[in-house]
């Protein structure tokens, strides 16, 4: 996908601006078109600059999603025109931005574009599975069933997020915490009781120095740290479309310690979810795995996802295909494995989802309680290494003045 930024007029003659991910120039225009937009201008952004853009596009959290789909399939359940309900709960959103999307898609499908089709003109609002569950519910005279397997299908992701902010809130904020505290005796502290005891003539270890030089240094640069994080965060966007880079952060995402249990753990159950869904849908399994590798955030899973894909299209049974890959968990095989025998893999994949989702709620609160007398450990090694650098040269002048 490519982002592209547009400028067209509407029909009462005002000029419009924005971006709009499409795979070609040719997309953009049919999208507009369709919009009744007359195109004044269409330019493609450079690729490295792509990912800052998107980064300021318009987003949508799931759970505004859920609410959408929610009260959609509870609107077509009662009876409601589909046009007539977009209207209306378009104009109860409270976000401007979605508002206008989901009054503009309710404009075309009353101009005769299918449901689906104004969906995939909002790539960046509406993900691939949303649409095309959107599509097999158009087909199948079930619309309501699949906003109803949507809001199901969010809520699992969503309840897989908060699992996973669980398990990084307090690191997170334990380490920031210690730092701002031993960083606000660095520079605050620490050099009036220097100073204090220097004009005492008290000579100062080569240590407490060291400290002290490295608060003055905090005192004066503190500008540069907001720039560096921004800089790195830049960088970071540029760099993440590169192979090798994202080969990379992969690679340490499956190593370090800690994170390698939370983030090996999401793509697993991401993994059993999105596959769940798309099965449940009826996608066939080669389309399901390539939908899953796009979701997937690590490359490590994406080849091994592609790797098992390929080995289903020859004919070997999806438990196996998987167990070759040496990356999905035992307990994923054996269950993968009893849902192929039953005809049940979805509900397989579903208890799957739940167990890690679950896993990664008590992990969270183990976590916590390792991870604070860490820290403890680490704040009372610093401070000691302060306090005898300090009372090491008081004691000496102490016992020089008792022998005066």
């Amino acid at each position: 996908m490519n982002i592209y930024w547009y400028k067209a007029l509407n029909p009462e003659g005002k000029i419009l601006k924005g971006f709009i991910k499409a795979e070609n120039e040719s997309s953009v225009m049919t999208s507009l078109t369709i919009k009744n937009l007359y195109i004044i201008s269409i330019s493609k952004i450079p690729s490295f600059l792509q990912p800052i853009t998107e980064f300021f596009s318009l987003k949508i959290k799931n759970t505004d999603l859920i609410e959408f789909s929610k009260n959609l399939s509870l609107m077509l359940k009662a009876g409601i025109p589909l046009t007539v309900a977009l209207s209306d709960i378009g104009e109860n959103i409270n976000k401007e931005k979605f508002r206008r999307v989901v009054l503009d898609i309710g404009d075309l499908v009353e101009k005769g574009v299918s449901f689906s089709e104004a969906l995939s003109m909002y790539p960046q609002i509406f993900p691939p599975i949303f649409q095309y569950l959107i599509k097999i519910g158009e087909e199948t005279g079930r619309l309501d069933k699949s906003l109803d397997d949507l809001v199901d299908h969010f809520q699992r992701i969503e309840e897989l997020k908060t699992a996973i902010k669980r398990a990084l809130i307090y690191p997170v904020f334990a380490t920031v915490a210690s730092m701002a505290a031993i960083g606000f005796w660095m520079v605050y502290v620490l050099p009036k009781i220097v100073g204090a005891m220097k004009d005492m003539g008290v000579k100062i270890p080569l240590m407490t120095e060291v400290l002290v030089q490295i608060g003055v240094f905090l005192q004066k640069f503190f500008y540069l740290f907001p720039l560096v994080a921004i800089l790195v965060f830049i960088v970071f966007q540029i760099f993440k479309r590169n192979e090798k880079f994202r080969w990379t952060r992969s690679y340490l995402a499956f190593s370090m310690p800690i994170f390698k249990q939370i983030l090996y753990t999401r793509s697993v159950a991401l993994f059993c979810e999105q596959m769940r869904i798309l099965l449940a849908a009826g996608i066939s399994i080669d389309r399901a795995f390539d939908m899953t590798k796009d979701v997937i955030n690590n490359e490590i899973m994406k080849k091994a996802i592609g790797k098992a894909k390929d080995k289903i299209l020859a004919g070997e049974r999806i438990s196996k295909s998987l167990k070759e890959q040496k990356i999905f968990p035992s307990l994923v095989i054996r269950l993968v494995d009893v849902g192929e025998a039953s005809g049940r893999l979805e509900e397989q994949l579903g208890f799957l989802n739940t167990y890690y989702t679950n896993h990664l709620q008590e992990y969270s609160a183990r976590l916590g309680k390792i991870i604070e007398p860490i820290m403890i450990g680490i704040i009372g090694l610093f401070f000691a290494i302060v306090i005898v650098s300090l009372l090491s040269p008081l004691y000496d002048l102490i016992t020089k003045l008792g022998r005066t």
